[in-house]
């Protein structure tokens, strides 16, 4: 996988409905303060516990110290897009968006 596969197409923007069976504090509005507090552009899920976080100038974004965990509302974002079963999750210009939620292998 590269990346660029439909699965991780972030076409659909968010909405509040995307959050109605969330955890507090996940909402659209937490997602956005945190992807502007660091100035992230994507997050993608690969697998269960692979992510890749993209700052805005496309550069990767690490955690500050090898082998330390991302600071702890990102950490909240990749539990989300686990649980949601959303590949990826993009804000740019202002808008965010995420990729179709895959279908559950067990359905």
């Amino acid at each position: 996988m590269t990346g660029t596969e439909p699965a991780f197409e972030a076409s659909i923007e968010m909405n509040d409905e995307d959050f109605e069976f969330a955890t507090p504090p996940m909402s659209k509005d937490f997602i956005i303060r945190t992807f502007e507090k660091y100035g992230l552009r994507h997050i993608v899920l690969f697998s269960e516990d692979m992510f890749y976080v993209a700052q805005q100038n496309m550069e990767p974004y690490h955690p500050m110290y090898v082998n330390s965990p991302y600071p702890d509302d990102i950490e909240l974002i990749f539990d989300y897009m686990t649980i949601e079963r959303i590949r990826k999750i993009e804000y740019l210009e202002g808008i965010l968006k995420r990729s179709p939620i895959e279908k559950h292998p067990d359905i």
